[in-house]
């Protein structure tokens, strides 16, 4: 590993957290090639890329629906295609209702009739009982599987206690809904636009929002006939947890009914950066902002272009964490490396991310810098700093205590941990933040802080642990950069593009909890945001592994049956194999007959005995 250190001291920043109140925080200067600016690996994707499909309804079900006998009839059917239908009781308390399911055979129109409590006596027909895989493992819902020859079936649910809840229903449908939001930047006072579509573009007939503000108010909101969008105003920051419900009309003139689910993080307005003046600092030019009026950290990144023979060209990425200090750092060497004219200087998509949801507050075209003066003052500057060149970094640990590790890494809001500890030897440490919800960045602080007495340290890494790892070796300086041997980072079930599951679990959390607590930088714009925030450099310190469930001939598998019908398949119960992929990283395959965690209907990942071996031998220390 190359690392470059300019004379002084590690700039640093104060961290308001617990863990590291009073201590300094000692982060990077993040800096890529212009390869990552013209692949894209450092650039927002488009909005429309990052939305939800859903081929499912997830119905609300009041306890003031019900008669005085405690029952809910729907009484409209619902239609099938070719599949078996699935339909999931998720009742507020365990026991509270009993789903009633009647469905007509389309040869025989015989009436076959369901209940959640009784034994089954109709063949093709069967009962699975699954926990959802954020709550308590002991308490499970009940799913009915109906028979593919199916055509219509109605539900009813019987209300031992006038509690609430949600059936899930597919209707195996020939279409799939997706919505996706429309702002890059979903802040308050500013309209938020959800975007409907169906698969084959045909005609949505009905569409609605249905918004829960951070405070519990609720907002219903009905397109008028035709539109595709909805807009609802956020007027607090915090997470929306908002359900899109859109209607269409199938082959047979049938009305089918869909919904997708979005965790939508909102964020207050930042304050303008206003222009970048440059100075000299050490060795390296200083683009300073206007400063913020509160210490709230940001992630500020740009890119740098200027003029060559060929016209304007990428210079470099930048980007760093900031507090009320807003500013970057310049090497003068990428612009004679460049070949470009100092200046033509300029920044382009200039960034302002909250560090926590990863939102982009501020999103600015283009700045012009001009660096004349500060080009000047370079020889007689005299407050140096050190800085984050592509990956690598300067720190030095050779003289702390304690060994070279490998650091086993639990994910989100998880009991303890995953790995089976057995399987690992050597000089081996285990982090430990159980039933914890953490963005990305306060679980790579945490991260840090338990990682402190090691000299250095590689990670294995479980579903979120691997992104706060990686987010950890980007923007901070810690044990990581002083690691030796092959692998750094190795992951297994880690939802780097996000999963379905961080939006459909919002929605759902109004009734049951939402485990440790809403989380978006796992939803898929969130983790999209986040993305184009790591550079390939550090992306190429990772080594991942995806699984799912074995998929036998004829027959229905999954991980979980629940959130199988909230994910595109293969999938390990949490995340799909598509949103496992870490572009720029090193895949180590993917492979079958292991689930994303305990509880589900094949062995939990991390107890894979034989790909835990090659991770012990491999891992970096």
């Amino acid at each position: 590993m190359r690392i470059r250190t300019i004379i002084g001291t590690l700039v640093s920043l104060m961290l308001c957290t617990p863990t590291w109140a009073q201590q300094t925080l000692p982060v990077k200067q993040v800096v890529a090639p212009p390869s990552d600016i013209v692949s894209g690996v450092v650039k927002l994707p488009d909005p429309a890329e990052l939305g939800e499909t859903s081929r499912t309804l997830l119905l609300e079900i009041d306890p003031e629906q019900a008669d005085e006998n405690g029952l809910v009839d729907l009484a409209f059917p619902f239609v099938t295609g070719n599949e078996r239908a699935r339909v999931v009781f998720l009742s507020a308390k365990p026991n509270a209702w009993v789903g009633d399911i009647r469905s007509i055979d389309a040869r025989t129109r015989h009436v076959i009739r369901v209940r959640t409590d009784a034994p089954i006596e109709q063949p093709g027909v069967s009962i699975v009982r699954e926990p959802l895989p954020w709550g308590d493992p002991g308490r499970t819902y009940p799913a009915v599987l109906l028979p593919s020859n199916q055509r219509e079936f109605t539900i009813r649910v019987q209300m031992n206690e006038p509690v609430g809840g949600y059936i899930l229903i597919d209707q195996a449908t020939d279409r799939s809904l997706y919505t996706y939001i429309k702002q890059r930047r979903t802040l308050v006072g500013q309209p938020i636009t959800l975007a409907s579509s169906l698969s084959d573009a045909s005609q949505i007939t009905a569409l609605t929002v249905k918004v829960r503000s951070p405070d519990g108010a609720r907002e219903i909101i009905n397109a008028h006939p035709g539109d595709r969008e909805l807009s609802f105003t956020p007027t607090q920051s915090g997470a929306h947890a908002v359900q899109v419900i859109a209607e269409y009309t199938n082959a047979d003139n049938r009305p089918v009914v869909l919904s997708t689910q979005h965790l939508i993080q909102v964020e207050s307005p930042t304050m303008p950066l206003g222009a970048a003046r440059a100075k000299a600092r050490g060795n390296h030019i200083e683009l300073v902002f206007d400063r913020a009026e509160s210490n709230d950290r940001t992630i500020l990144a740009a890119e740098v272009w200027g003029r060559s023979d060929a016209g304007m060209i990428p210079v470099c990425w930048l980007a760093r964490v900031c507090d009320a200090e807003r500013s970057l750092l310049l090497d003068p060497q990428r612009i004679t490396d460049a070949g470009v004219d100092h200046t033509s200087l300029e920044l382009r998509q200039v960034r302002l991310h909250d560090v926590d949801s990863m939102v982009p507050t501020q999103i600015i075209d283009r700045i012009p810098i001009r660096i004349d003066a500060a080009m000047a003052e370079l020889d007689n500057a005299r407050d140096p700093i050190r800085v984050q060149y592509e990956g690598t970094s300067g720190s030095q640990r050779g003289a702390l205590p304690g060994g070279h590790r490998l650091l086993l890494v639990h994910g989100y809001c998880s009991g303890g941990n995953p790995f089976t500890t057995s399987h690992f030897s050597g000089d081996i440490a285990v982090f430990h933040d159980p039933e914890v919800s953490r963005s990305h960045d306060a679980f790579a602080l945490e991260m840090m802080a338990q990682a402190s007495p090691m000299k250095s340290f590689g990670v294995a890494a479980h579903s979120q642990g691997a992104m706060a790892a990686l987010h950890l070796y980007t923007f901070y300086f810690s044990g990581l950069d002083w690691a030796r041997g092959d692998r750094l980072i190795q992951s297994v079930g880690a939802p780097y593009q996000g999963t379905a599951l961080a939006g459909n679990a919002a929605v759902l959390g109004d009734v049951f909890g939402f485990g440790c607590g809403e989380n978006p930088d796992m939803t898929y714009a969130g983790s999209a945001n986040w993305l184009s925030l790591i550079p390939t450099a550090s992306r190429q310190q990772v080594w991942y592994y995806t699984t799912s469930f074995e998929d036998r001939p004829f027959l229905y598998d999954y991980c979980n049956i629940i959130t199988d019908l909230l994910l595109d398949d293969p999938d390990d119960g949490v995340i799909e194999r598509s949103a496992g992929q870490l572009p720029g990283a090193n895949n180590m395959g993917h492979v079958e007959d292991w689930c994303h965690t305990t509880g589900m209907r094949d062995p939990a990942q991390c107890t894979d005995a034989s790909r835990n071996a090659t991770i012990n031998a491999r891992a970096r220390r």
